[in-house]
């Protein structure tokens, strides 16, 4: 089929980005992204595209079309209207309960004024207006009834031993109803992240046991937003945004043979971009997404044969190569049974509004 694109939200009054997609058991495809208001568009008024606004929050949409078209998205309420909340990301438990468990896991910024800026554990940085801010989370909502009602307060995930963390990748639910969630952040002072998975055995309740997944031990290489695919011989596989912090370039990845508990083989991909997600097909090859924040800016994907041991990177996958800036991306993928993949990322054109557009295609 010939690549079809279609927008799944825009709103010229809105910073809309950071989207992740689920195929639900019922079929019906959802979508979370984070939605800013007036902070956000002002800042790209100004010649700024800072990704903190205490003003953003989780937005929810789903089509019944097979990514066609999407409905009106519902916007939560803010859990703490001096936190912005950050990357969500959705899925669905497969645990065998009606309905199935949807969960979003996401982080915060915690934006302060600036005479304000010592209450903060530690002051990483400084809006347009003069506010300050540091990271919060990561955090976990479920909901019971198909997304109608969702759990508040958020569930709070241990991040130690990161002080302080992120979280960009869906949970990956492993067989026996295990749930892992892919952390990365850095300590105070330093812009050099390191990688981690947390793991629950209460449905997302409570989490701990980090497991290292990549780290640079002579602090230069900063390792982000580990994306988590379970493969079919049970091994799981992590991909990051990787490089020296400012000059990301090609995907790192790493695997685990122990449900996650250690990791190794941690090595370059030959995938120029970021961040990514990654997917195990029905046809058993791995999917690997990711944008492209060089010119021609845009989103690309790559698709593996071997569990990821080689990339077919002579025959990647141009989804997108019209993007106005480098400041677009994080593509999130899901499989319809008829195998029409539909892609999920931010983007925005000449006009600089930054909307969440899906694109529709096959693998070939």
């Amino acid at each position: 089929m010939k690549m079809q694109h279609h927008i799944v939200y825009r709103d010229p009054l809105a910073y809309s980005c950071f989207p992740a997609i689920v195929r639900r058991q019922n079929g019906e495809l959802w979508v979370s992204f984070r939605r800013a208001g007036g902070f956000s568009v002002e800042a790209l008024r100004r010649g700024h595209y800072d990704h903190v606004d205490k003003g953003a929050r989780i937005a929810l949409t789903r089509s019944l079309d097979g990514g066609i078209t999407w409905e009106a998205p519902r916007v939560l309420a803010a859990f703490d209207p001096e936190c912005g909340e950050q990357d969500p990301s959705i899925t669905e438990l497969r645990g065998g309960v009606t309905p199935p468990v949807l969960t979003v896991n996401f982080f915060q910024w915690r934006v302060v004024p600036a005479a304000e800026k010592a209450r903060l554990f530690y002051p990483t940085r400084q809006q347009y207006d003069g506010s300050w801010s540091d990271v919060e989370g990561p955090r976990v909502i479920r909901s019971y009834d198909g997304g109608v009602t969702w759990e508040r307060p958020p569930a709070p995930v241990a991040s130690a031993p990161l002080p302080r963390a992120g979280t960009s990748d869906a949970i990956l639910e492993l067989p026996g109803g295990e749930l892992l969630m892919g952390i990365y952040g850095a300590d105070p002072g330093s812009r050099v992240c390191r990688a981690y998975v947390v793991r629950s055995s209460d449905g997302g309740a409570t989490w701990g046991q980090p497991a290292l997944i990549a780290r640079d031990p002579a602090g230069r290489v900063s390792f982000e937003e580990p994306a988590l695919a379970r493969l079919a011989d049970g091994c799981l596989l992590a991909i990051l945004r990787s490089g020296e912090p400012g000059d990301y370039r090609y995907l790192y990845q790493a695997v685990s043979r122990d449900r996650g508990q250690t990791w190794d083989d941690l090595q370059p991909t030959p995938m120029w971009g970021h961040p990514a997600h990654v997917l195990m097909l029905a046809d058993g090859r791995l999917l690997c997404s990711y944008g492209y924040r060089r010119p021609p800016y845009g989103v690309r994907a790559c698709a593996s044969r071997d569990g990821g041991r080689t990339w077919d990177i002579e025959r990647e996958i141009v989804l997108r190569d019209d993007g106005g800036s480098r400041d677009l991306g994080y593509p999130c993928s899901a499989e319809l049974p008829d195998g029409t993949l539909v892609t999920v990322y931010y983007i925005h054109g000449e006009d600089g509004v930054r909307h969440i557009a899906a694109t529709r295609w096959r693998l070939r």
